[in-house]
């Protein structure tokens, strides 16, 4: 357990480690985000992971809570869907740029791509989340419809990933299939540093070419049994670790799971 410890610690510090200050926050808001998938049985479940997003004047930065942490002790369920679904988003507005971190074994893949902006589609449909006004709004971003609820209450146009743009803060977003969701349980006023992340040894690609990357290998019906099924051999220094019940490799500072759960993709085209 010491071990699996310091690797999640070493994980966040590398990242963090590699940032360069952007901006600050006003505010962080905590997210669930749950994906309703299968397991290896083809049997429904739900992935869940806690969001945290750094929100400031000119940029935010989307991560787990896990990693904005660096501490505590994951559940297996959770340690699961973070291996599976985690990504750093950084949306610099003031670039108007997306830059994205996410780790696919063996490797660490960063993108960049435009702003995209969402021809959000506002209605007079209203609901009350978490003691919120919110307003109801369609659009489609990356292939995938969603429908968001949105308040006035907090004065900002972000949310949760990539997806932002509207006159209030995001507090619920649903994809159209019912297969992704984010929902908004708290915001704190802490002033932590926003910053761009990169390293020389993360593989930068196109998001278009990383979603075509993950499509063929996480999108790969072995994936499911076997999450590393397309890695020829592991290397020297790899090692096993148990963890309530679940055999984890761990490498490179990485963990990689015997079975996984049947990849959902965020991004469509």
């Amino acid at each position: 357990m010491k071990k699996f410890l310091v690797t999640m610690m070493a994980f966040a510090l590398t990242i963090a480690a590699q940032a360069e200050k952007i901006d600050s926050t006003q505010f962080v808001a905590f997210y669930n985000y749950t994906i309703q998938t299968q397991d290896d049985e083809g049997q429904n479940v739900t992935d869940s992971l806690r969001l945290a997003l750094l929100v400031g004047t000119r940029a935010t930065y989307c991560t787990t809570v896990l990693t904005y942490n660096r501490e505590g002790r994951p559940s297996k369920e959770m340690l699961n869907a973070f291996i599976m679904h985690f990504q750093n988003v950084l949306t610099d507005m003031g670039n108007a740029e997306v830059v994205t971190i996410e780790p696919i074994y063996p490797n660490r893949y960063e993108t960049h791509e435009p702003l995209a902006k969402v021809d959000w589609t506002l209605t007079e449909d209203t609901l009350t989340i978490s003691g919120l006004p919110c307003h109801r709004a369609t659009g489609k971003l990356y292939g995938k419809q969603w429908t968001v609820y949105y308040t006035e209450e907090i004065p900002s146009s972000a949310g949760p990933w990539k997806l932002r743009g509207l006159p209030g803060m995001i507090v619920k977003a649903e994809d159209a299939e019912g297969i992704h969701c984010f929902e908004l349980y708290e915001t704190k006023n802490v002033v932590r540093g926003i910053g761009t992340v990169s390293n020389p040894d993360y593989q930068k690609l196109s998001r278009k070419k990383l979603m075509e990357y993950k499509k063929k290998t996480l999108g790969n019906p072995r994936y499911v049994k076997e999450p590393i099924y397309y890695v020829p051999q592991l290397p020297d220094d790899y090692d096993d670790l148990t963890y309530q019940g679940t055999v984890y490799h761990i490498s490179a500072r990485m963990l990689i799971p015997q079975k996984s759960h049947v990849y959902q993709p965020l991004e469509l085209e």
